[in-house]
């Protein structure tokens, strides 16, 4: 094999790895779409997530700003399972202090024992 010949499959190599790389990239960003899609609050019960380095009474205090009623403790204590009955619900547990809300739906996922 020739040195033009090796440096053909050289390149021939790195475009390929380069190939597979941007499929798993557009595979990835696939998969956060439809989970972003999918965590997306719509209905009065959903998963408040407070910052993780926040005391473990900080979840409750969020829903209790936001005017809302905790449902169900998470698997950890900076998460909580809430419900509201407001329009704005969502609006009042981001200014309260929460750092994402997620889907109802998405509870059981998020919580230890039987929700209410």
């Amino acid at each position: 094999m020739g040195f033009m010949d090796q440096d053909a499959t050289l390149k021939a190599n790195r475009q390929s790895r380069i190939q597979r790389r941007l499929i798993a990239l557009n595979l990835i960003a696939a998969l956060v779409v439809v989970f972003a899609i999918a965590a997306v609050p719509t209905g009065s019960r959903v998963v408040v997530v407070a910052p993780p380095w926040s005391p473990p009474e900080r979840v409750i205090s969020i829903i209790a700003n936001a005017g809302g009623t905790l449902v169900n403790g998470g698997r950890s204590p900076w998460l909580a399972v809430a419900e509201g009955s407001s329009p704005d619900f969502v609006n009042r547990l981001f200014a309260s202090g929460a750092l994402f809300i997620l889907n109802g739906r998405l509870a059981p996922a998020c919580t230890v024992g039987v929700s209410t």
